[in-house]
């Protein structure tokens, strides 16, 4: 356990020491768009399922800062490791393959839930923003970091370059995010009957749907079906994860 204990602070050193460029500009932008929804257009904007815009808005930009940085956070780490050869010295250590997996998840999880701290602080204090479900939307976060931090470990092992992480990211995650429902209900599609069908089939909807249910109380998803999806993405790329680490997939030259 001391080793793994030592991995992981080691991890979790490695964002937290250049917080600047790993936690600054994420949650940076997301406080731009809460000060500008919020406080400059709210009025103009109206209200979404009996919510006003921003707070409608909310759960879904916190869902998707903290996936991000949970995504990113491995996905460098174990890329940066492998090109460099750090890997090698990591893997002569007594570390199993599977705590070596775990520690990278559970870093990256990590850094997705500070930024989705410091996200929800900033809107309570700006906007009054309360959560009615504390327990579920925690549980929420938690499963939804570590599925996409360790879909971040299996990018990072999968691909050969840097420029790997920004195709998953530009052609996988970017467009099933503002296609999920984001920045508006399935409601405000009825005229846009194409858009209103992609944004049904992507699991995102029902992701970012249920989250919103538990934080504000929307009825359009349930907390439970969400949650179940997220729960089982979770489980699949964690268990893909372990998989790959213990067959050394890109790991070892």
């Amino acid at each position: 356990m001391i080793g793994f204990y030592t991995y992981f602070k080691r991890e979790v050193a490695r964002f937290m020491q250049d917080a600047l460029n790993t936690i600054a500009p994420s949650a940076t932008s997301v406080i731009l768009y809460i000060m500008i929804f919020g406080v400059a257009l709210a009025t103009r904007l109206g209200l979404v399922e009996g919510q006003s815009y921003t707070r409608f808005m909310m759960p879904g930009l916190i869902l998707v800062s903290v996936i991000t940085n949970s995504f990113y956070n491995p996905a460098f780490s174990i890329l940066q490791s492998r090109l460099y050869g750090n890997i090698a010295d990591v893997l002569s250590s007594p570390l199993a393959t599977s705590q070596i997996a775990l520690a990278v998840i559970l870093a990256g999880m990590l850094r997705g839930l500070v930024v989705g701290t410091l996200i929800s602080l900033t809107a309570w204090l700006v906007l009054g923003f309360q959560v009615q479900e504390p327990l579920f939307t925690l549980l929420y976060l938690l499963l939804a970091s570590m599925g996409f931090a360790a879909l971040g470990s299996i990018a990072g092992l999968w691909t050969h370059g840097w420029e790997g992480v920004n195709v998953i990211t530009v052609f996988f995650l970017d467009p099933l995010v503002l296609l999920g429902g984001v920045f508006y209900s399935l409601e405000m599609l009825q005229s846009a009957p194409l858009l209103k069908t992609i944004t049904e089939i992507n699991p995102f909807t029902t992701i970012i749907g249920g989250l919103r249910a538990a934080m504000i109380g929307t009825t359009e998803i349930s907390v439970e079906s969400g949650l179940l999806l997220t729960g089982i993405l979770a489980l699949i790329f964690v268990s893909l994860a372990l998989v790959l680490f213990h067959r050394g997939y890109h790991l070892k030259a």
